[in-house]
């Protein structure tokens, strides 16, 4: 086997590859990636069972060859590079090293068997629909940062796909916060409800930041499988049912205030320095036009802050995890937010009229 790659082509692959790749693994091959240069160029495919990812690069291949090799080594090998480096790759003692070449620097790596690798099979006969990154990527930002960071919690530790009518809506929770988005899609295909892990999520969410265009989704009975340009990423769902969320979500009453969004991140951020490290604790109290914001934290001290609001309820007082409040805020993108609220010990809504197609709940906790 004989192959030159340029370092501009290889490096989002391995590292997408280092990414998916299981290190901790009793099993060694897992740790490592499947190179397959053949007439197309370089195949790579990278796995930990439960994600897997193949991704087509461009190569200039002289004598083709499949071999299995460390993830992390060669994504470190790779990375550190010059930028303009070609990287060669060849096979030495009948297959059992890799020789890779870096102008000056050569590098020789131990393999293992690439009959060994487990098979990645593509998702078949199942619902697909095409939509754009953009929509996705909204989707998936408006939802991420309410995913229960809790192992043992399996169904809600991911985001909620699920289809109403022509719509695609997106739901995470912690069991503290609720996060629901949509976007309109244009298929005709029932789609039932399935939970994308976090891992999923997170890895899904690398590739829209830096892609364009549109995207194919497909779903069978226990996998997704997101197919954008080159790059196929498949996931095992989670096997679970979703809490009935819309159960939890206020009605959007005639109690509510307005606040410009810069403003209520600034406050927040501001007074919740002082505040306690774990729970992050804040209270809010609104009067006539005017949100004041503040913390008495025994170890520390006080601190207080306001905001003119636009008010059409009456006085109300609550206690917030700051970080919630926060991971609201900065996920959207609108000028001014738009809070109902009720009694002080129940949730509030947020959304932004802006986008009117993502809610946001919150709950209180007492101070």
């Amino acid at each position: 086997m004989r192959a030159k790659v340029a370092k501009k082509d290889i490096l989002p692959a391995i590292m997408r590859a280092v990414s998916i790749a299981d290190r901790k693994s009793v099993v060694p091959i897992l740790s490592h990636v499947l190179l397959d240069f053949n007439a197309s160029g370089l195949n790579m495919k990278a796995t930990d069972l439960s994600h897997s990812i193949i991704e087509e690069v461009p190569a200039e291949v002289d004598t083709f060859g499949v071999v299995a090799v460390p993830a992390g080594i060669l994504g470190d090998i790779v990375r550190k590079s010059s930028d303009s480096a070609v990287l060669e790759f060849s096979l030495a003692d009948k297959g059992s090293k890799l020789i890779v070449t870096a102008g000056k620097s050569k590098f020789e790596l131990s393999t293992l068997d690439a009959a060994d690798f487990p098979e990645i099979s593509l998702v078949k006969n199942s619902c697909t629909f095409n939509m754009q990154v953009t929509d996705l990527n909204k989707l998936i930002s408006r939802t991420k940062f309410s995913m229960s960071p809790e192992e043992n919690r399996h169904n809600l530790n991911g985001i909620y796909l699920h289809k109403e009518d022509d719509k695609l809506k997106a739901a995470s929770t912690d069991g503290h916060r609720l996060s629901v988005s949509e976007m309109v899609i244009n298929t005709k295909e029932s789609i039932q409800g399935v939970i994308i892990s976090k891992k999923t999520v997170l890895e899904v969410k690398k590739l829209l930041d830096v892609f364009q265009g549109e995207i194919a989704v497909t779903f069978s009975a226990n996998q997704i499988q997101f197919e954008l340009g080159n790059i196929i990423f498949i996931s095992k769902l989670v096997d679970g049912t979703f809490p009935d969320y819309k159960r939890v979500i206020p009605e959007m009453t005639n109690e509510y205030f307005t606040v410009k969004r810069s403003d209520f991140m600034e406050i927040i951020d501001r007074i919740a320095v002082i505040s306690d490290d774990k729970v992050r604790s804040i209270k809010l109290e609104l009067s006539k036009n005017n949100l004041a914001c503040y913390v008495a934290n025994s170890k520390i001290g006080t601190g207080r802050d306001e905001v003119e609001v636009v008010c059409s309820g009456q006085g109300w007082n609550a206690g917030f995890n700051a970080n919630y409040l926060l991971d609201v805020a900065q996920a959207l993108q609108g000028e001014t937010l738009k809070i109902y609220v009720k009694e002080s010990l129940t949730p509030i809504l947020i959304v932004d009229e802006s986008e009117p197609e993502s809610l946001f709940v919150v709950m209180p906790m007492r101070i």
